[in-house]
Formats: structure tokens, sequence, C-alpha cells
């Protein structure tokens, strides 16, 4: 993982054509978690140029789910192949902003499918911990949500980066014992992740 990271192989994955940032083996964690636990919402904090958004987006139409994708970002680029996807809404925004929160899952229906939720915005522990005091606790039980780029920090990359999201995700656990549940098995899977210590379920 520290050679995957460190070489900057990350910037060069795509989906579709379109960068997604991110580690292969989480995103293969992310679709059987979509279909092990009948996903049918996605929400995503961090567009950039909205690979991993298409992605999740595929997943869903591919398994027939009933809902959509929500990407949230405050300075987004997009692809234009990924903008034209009729199944994701793109907003641009503060991830950690109520208002915008509420925008999405006020809307959601009341008899809604399990939402898989993906922290990916500014990965200050500041801004992490604000977008985990929102969200987290207004999802519901078997919700699953990731904390992705724990791993900045020196866990083990970036040690020149400060307080992250690990920092925040560790904070916000003691805070509130009990709220999520640690999927380890699913982090662990193969061996290398972006999101250490940021796989679980909502309990």
């Amino acid at each position: 993982m520290k050679w995957y990271h460190q070489t900057n192989v990350w910037k060069q994955v795509t989906w579709r054509g379109v960068r997604t940032l991110k580690l292969p083996s989480d995103m293969w964690n992310y679709q059987e978690i979509i279909t092990g636990h009948g996903v049918g919402w996605v929400v995503e904090t961090g567009s950039r140029h909205g690979g991993s958004a298409l992605y999740f987006a595929d997943l869903l139409r591919n398994s027939g789910a009933p809902g959509r994708v929500f990407s949230i970002d405050f300075r987004p680029a997009l692809d234009p192949r990924a903008a034209a996807d009729p199944l994701i809404d793109f907003i641009t925004g503060d991830s950690a902003d109520p208002a915008i929160a509420a925008r999405i899952l006020d809307g959601l229906p009341a008899d809604r499918a399990p939402l898989f939720l993906i922290l990916d915005s500014d990965h200050a522990a500041a801004h992490v911990r604000r977008e985990l005091d929102l969200w987290a606790p207004r999802l519901r039980s078997g919700d699953y949500l990731v904390v992705e780029d724990t791993v900045v920090n020196g866990h083990p990359v970036r040690p020149d980066h400060g307080p992250g999201p690990m920092e925040a995700i560790r904070a916000f656990r003691a805070d509130n014992p009990g709220l999520l549940i640690a999927d380890p098995a699913r982090e662990a899977k193969f061996g290398a992740t972006f999101a250490r210590e940021g796989y679980y379920l909502r309990a």
C-alpha cells in the first residue's frame, strides 16, 4: 500500500476512462458491500473527477437498485463523461453543511434500501469530524460507512499531513460508543486499504 501511494499510481486509476483516485482493492470491496448488503443509495463526499461516482452508479444500475448516487464536492473538476450520467446528482458545496445533508436524506423514501456513505473530501481531522457528527447519527441500522484516507498522517503514509481522517474517526467513536460497528474482516480482506479502521456498519 505504501508503494502504491508513494509512487502516485492511485492518481492514474480510471473507471471507464474517468479518474477515480482509489485503491482497486477498496473498489472491489465496495462492490461486494453494495451487493452483499442490498445497498440502493450511495452518498459520496468528494467528487473530484467523478470516476468513483460513475463507478457507484454503474454498480447500482447493474444490480437493479432503486436509488441514485449523490456526490458532493466544494470544488469539483468533473469529467464530462461522469457529469452526464443520469443516475448521479453532483452537488457543489460543503459536505459538512447540514442543509446539504438534509436535502439528500430528507428526500429519500421512508422505506428505502440501505445506504452506502463514503467520506472522501477534505481530509483535515476537523472537517471529517464535522462530516461524521452530521451524517453518522442520521444513518439507519444496516447502512454502511467508509471513511477513506485514514492512512495519512503516518498511518502509514504522509507523516507530514497533520491530524486527518484516522484521528477524526477515533475521536468520534470514543464520543459515540456503540453507534458504529467496525467491520475488520472487510477492512483486512485484501491486505491493503486506504480506509484503515474505516469500514463500519451503522448499529
